[in-house]
């Protein structure tokens, strides 16, 4: 191809060449003078050692005056390629001397001092303190000017040979992916500028100039297309010509027969204006009609919309009484084993149903705009924790690994919609799982501070090994009632992505996929998220319960020491540690945990991985190999999955690696193992349960203070076990009295339908007696 300065490859050629030039330019000449430098420095040197050499051997021959033994021994070091001249010089007129001639031939020298570019010594001989003779030895820069010419050669000859390979691979990758793709563009817009519409390209491109091609063709349909129309309205426009030229003709014989029809010429305009206000009237009602269609149809998808919503809350509330009784049932101790069966059938199918269900409600109020974004703070660690737990069992029984690769950035504590949160992670989770039949899902979990606003955007990954999905399918994954792939692995409503995609479109962020068939899948989520306080999280632990209520007594006074560089994990480590009486101190980085080290003498340290200024297991070596260091137990919390990022820490010398995001009782088991600590346990009963009896009391206390119609519309949604209708109504009353609300929503949650009729009837009861 003719080089032309103004084509695309010609400018970023003659860029790459520049950029190339400027790059190796100084590093070459860099490497000329460090080996310029180097040569001398040998040379210089080469001298210090050989005129050393010459005082030590010209001693004896110098005391003795044997002018032929000096001779030889300088003969001998005129050898060395690099020796120009020696001269000897003793008491009694005693002077022998070497030089080099043209040819480079050793002759004898006189005493006329030498002149030119040497690298000169002068050294005096003495024997006994006393000088006997004196030295002076000329170095030749004759072979070293030799080596620096051809080290300038080899120099030019390898910088142009690596300039011209970068830039002539470059030009070729240019030519491959850029110009030639684009040459192929040109000369399909050329066939379109010529008319021929059925061109298409001879290769499928991919990136930008795949979207270039597509928008090309596209251009090119509706170019067609507009062509059709045009052609459509001059067969219109020259059929209306050929009646304007009859009517013309026909008024041409009118004219002949103006005087005859003078007096009909009136009604025939009139007659004509009738025609065209027929004409505009029939147009305005078709106009018309078309916008009633068009309102019609919204109406209709409106209509559908919330038609589904309200058939799917109808729906709900006999099937939250069938799982509720069902529930109940399950809890009788007379039961049969076909009769537990039974009941677990119906459960796990009601379950099912009521989840597709609930999948269909949620699409109907995502359309009919009644979805709402409710964020709170709230632990993500813990519903991190929760959801892995629950899809671990699933993992396991196909056979597969679910890993968790957790970002130290990654926030414990998050202002955001939990539900809508939990449900994005929980379907990309369980579809990744249902078509995964062997290899690992792995889920990544990465944030990093926003630069637009305040806040945090969290990063969430799910990869799978599975059966991927094909570029073709993947613009129709989120739509709705869609399935890919085979019949048989096809499930559900097919509403489970797009609902993803619109809850993670309400929370403001996006989600992305990249697969490959046959490889597996990638689905990527990034959700803005609000911080925390410190103060909220201090409540937060305050809520999280733990059979740990203590520490036995007639134990030493523990020093605990927790090196984090994440202020809210540190914050939640401490709080932990010190609710059972630990005496803890904090450190924000490896190096700073070294010194709190050095001046506190822990019992136990709590290690970070990956912390600025020093990391974790850097930290670990230096405690570690600290005399005062013996008895000190380290154990790591990380977030790593990584084999080789355990096996570093266990290697630096750690006891045990306790997993972020992690429950108490890890906390605590794993220093009640290595240090030997003795805790106090709250008693084995859930510490949670609705239906403690102090609860109860407080309940009772506070549904006194309720209206008597709430009490009747919160006693008829118990009747009929509907659970959303019981919600709602404690939603209204959260305002008024959280805790009231708190304490409600937590039985509903767990089908305690009996137990809130007795206390309804117990408040009614009452409320009668007074």
């Amino acid at each position: 191809m003719k080089f032309r300065l103004k084509s695309i490859k010609s400018r970023l050629t003659l860029l790459l060449l520049t950029i190339a030039v400027m790059g190796f330019g100084p590093y070459e000449t860099y490497n000329y003078i460090q080996t310029k430098q180097r040569l001398h420095d040998e040379l210089e040197i080469s001298a210090d050692r050989q005129i050393r050499r010459l005082k030590e051997s010209l001693i004896i021959p110098l005391w003795e005056m044997d002018d032929r033994w000096i001779d030889k021994l300088i003969n001998i070091d005129m050898l060395n390629e690099d020796t120009y001249a020696i001269q000897v010089s003793g008491d009694e007129q005693l002077w022998v001397a070497r030089i080099r001639n043209d040819e480079w031939q050793t002759i004898p020298g006189n005493r006329q001092p030498i002149d030119g570019n040497f690298v000169f010594r002068e050294g005096s001989v003495k024997q006994d303190d006393v000088e006997i003779g004196r030295i002076k030895l000329y170095l030749s820069k004759k072979r070293l000017d030799e080596q620096l010419q051809e080290a300038r050669l080899v120099t030019t000859i390898r910088g142009l040979t690596l300039i011209f390979l970068i830039v002539f691979c470059l030009r070729l990758a240019l030519e491959l992916i850029v110009v030639k793709p684009l040459l192929q563009l040109l000369d399909v817009v050329k066939r379109i500028a010529a008319g021929n519409y059925n061109v298409t390209f001879n290769q499928r491109l991919h990136g930008e100039l795949g979207l270039l091609a597509r928008g090309i063709l596209q251009m090119m349909q509706n170019l067609h297309q507009r062509e059709t129309e045009r052609d459509i309205v001059t067969a219109e426009l020259q059929q209306t010509n050929k009646k304007l030229a009859h009517e013309l003709h026909e008024h041409a014989k009118a004219q002949i027969a103006l005087k005859e029809l003078n007096e009909t010429l009136e009604q025939r305009i009139d007659e004509r204006t009738n025609d065209l206000n027929r004409s505009n009237q029939s147009l305005r009602e078709i106009s018309l009609a078309f916008e009633k269609a068009k309102n019609d149809a919204e109406s209709a998808n409106k209509a559908k919309s919330i038609f589904l919503a309200n058939m799917t809350h109808e729906l709900r509330t006999p099937m939250n009484a069938v799982l509720g009784f069902s529930r109940l049932m399950q809890s009788d101790s007379d039961l049969t084993a076909t009769q537990r069966e039974n009941l677990d059938i119906i459960n796990r199918s009601g379950t099912y149903l009521l989840e597709l269900i609930n999948q269909v409600l949620d699409m109907a109020k995502i359309e009919s705009g009644r979805m709402i974004v409710e964020n709170a703070p709230f632990d993500l660690g813990s519903v991190i924790r929760n959801i892995i737990d629950m899809m671990q069992e699933r993992a396991k029984s196909k056979g597969l690994q679910l890993r968790i690769d957790q970002c130290s950035t990654f926030p414990r504590f998050i202002d955001a919609d939990t539900a809508k949160f939990r449900h994005i992670l929980v379907n990309l989770l369980s579809n990744a799982i249902k078509y995964t039949k062997q290899g690992e899902i792995t889920l990544r979990l990465n944030a990093h501070r926003q630069t637009d606003r305040d806040g945090l955007m969290l990063v969430c990954e799910v990869e799978d090994t599975g059966i991927g999905i094909a570029a073709e399918d993947i613009p129709y994954i989120f739509a709705p009632f869609v399935q890919l792939g085979s019949l048989s692995d096809q499930q559900g409503t097919g509403l489970g992505l797009v609902i993803t995609k619109q809850y993670v479109e309400l929370m403001e962020g996006v989600i992305s996929v990249h697969s490959q068939p046959g490889k597996g899948s990638l689905f990527r989520v990034e959700i803005p998220v609000g911080d925390v306080a410190e103060s909220t999280i201090e409540d937060f632990h305050d809520s999280i319960n733990s059979r740990v209520i203590g520490l036995e007594p007639g134990q030493p006074d523990y020093k605990i020491l927790v090196v984090e560089d994440k202020a809210e994990n540190r914050l939640l480590l401490k709080k932990i540690l010190e609710s059972v009486g630990f005496n803890v101190m904090e450190a924000t980085n490896g190096q700073e945990g070294v010194e709190a080290f050095k001046q506190w003498h822990p019992d136990f340290i709590w290690m970070d991985r990956r912390m600025p200024v020093m990391d974790g297991i850097e930290a670990t070596k230096t405690i570690l190999a600290l005399p005062e260091a013996d008895k000190v137990k380290i154990a790591a919390v990380t977030a790593s999955v990584y084999l080789e990022d355990r096996q570093a820490f266990f290697t630096a010398g750690v006891c045990d690696i306790v997993n972020k995001p992690y429950r108490n009782e890890e906390i605590f088991d794993c220093m009640a193992k290595h240090l030997g600590v003795r805790f106090l346990y709250a008693e084995d009963e859930d510490l949670n349960k609705p239906s403690d009896v102090a609860m109860q009391e407080n309940v009772l206390d506070r549904l006194k203070h309720q209206s008597s119609k709430w009490l009747k519309s919160f006693e008829h949604s118990a009747i009929e076990l509907d659970v959303e209708g019981c919600l709602e109504l404690v939603k209204s009353i959260g305002a008024d009295d959280t805790e009231l609300a708190e304490q409600l929503s937590v039985m509903i949650n767990h089908f305690e339908f009996d137990l809130i009729l007795q206390l309804l009837s117990t408040v009614q009861q009452t409320m009668k007696e007074s």
